[in-house]
């Protein structure tokens, strides 16, 4: 499986613009999972500590994170503002944290009731059916592929 530096070294030198939300401490993910009332998977741990959040330079392609080592910011792009306004606006589940949400109501969220070990499945959510369809097994499974695409388009 491809590393996600490489993979990210790879979409930089193709010309993919790029931005991170900077790193998160160890701290801030503890707070983090605190505000959210569940643990996270070490996958996505490791994303925050590495990157906070963040993606490609479009708006549409942003993965949640922690910006600027302030786990308590409540606006979009981050995961605890996003969790809180999907939860808030499309009634979702306690279960789900939001790691992504598109502004065409798309939902991609990791399903803290499922836990293999440290990891989760990443799943998406139905803001209208309230359903959800898996994504991947695990986020880094999720990123690699997320990354792929990308590559690939």
């Amino acid at each position: 499986m491809p590393d996600i530096d490489s993979l990210i070294q790879q979409l930089e030198k193709s010309g993919n613009v790029m931005f991170w939300q900077g790193k998160a401490s160890l701290v801030s993910i503890e707070k983090l999972e605190s505000l959210l009332g569940s643990r996270l998977p070490v996958s996505f741990k490791s994303f925050l500590l590495e990157y906070g959040g963040g993606g490609f330079d479009d708006a549409d392609a942003v993965i949640c994170g922690i910006e600027n080592d302030d786990p308590t910011l409540e606006h979009r792009g981050t995961v605890y503002g996003d969790t809180l306004l999907c939860r808030e606006d499309y009634a979702m589940p306690k279960n789900l944290v939001v790691i992504y949400l598109g502004a065409d109501d798309v939902v991609w969220c990791l399903d803290v009731d499922h836990f293999d070990g440290d990891e989760c499945p990443v799943v998406a959510f139905d803001a209208f059916s309230k359903a959800t369809k898996p994504l991947a097994p695990t986020f880094n499974d999720f990123l690699v592929e997320y990354l792929s695409l990308r590559i690939s388009a």
